[in-house]
């Protein structure tokens, strides 16, 4: 786990369930609804885990925040879904945040990093 620097906190996401090793997992983290689930972001990044359980530290300045998270099984650096839109790769986000009759939304998914930092711990899984 790196160090935050001054005026900064780290957010660390610890994810669970992986049942494959290799495949990328994407990590989008988002400030406001508006830009919830879109390409504008504060911060995005890309690990390849082990199989298992992985955690990531991201440093960013304290306050509100969410994050998306995939695993990219078949390699082709996006986030495949069905003719409706919904994922056919494993998926989480913050807070554990499920969808109901469409995305989640951002008020679901929101948490609070503190200068002391914070973590979140995600499975990943393909929604049903």
């Amino acid at each position: 786990m790196s160090q935050a620097e001054e005026g900064s906190a780290l957010l660390t996401v610890a994810v669970d369930g992986l049942e494959a090793e290799g495949p990328s997992v994407y990590i989008s983290v988002y400030t406001d609804a508006d830009s919830w689930l879109g390409d504008t972001v504060v911060a995005r990044g890309r690990v390849n885990p082990a199989e298992g359980s992985f955690s990531t530290a991201i440093t960013l300045p304290p306050g509100r925040y969410a994050f998306t998270a995939y695993l990219d099984v078949n390699g082709n650096g996006k986030l495949d879904s069905n003719f409706i839109g919904i994922p056919k790769e494993p998926v989480a986000l913050s807070n554990n945040a499920k969808a109901r009759f469409g995305p989640p939304r951002f008020d679901d998914a929101v948490f609070e990093l503190s200068a002391e930092g914070v973590t979140q711990t995600i499975r990943l899984a393909v929604p049903e």
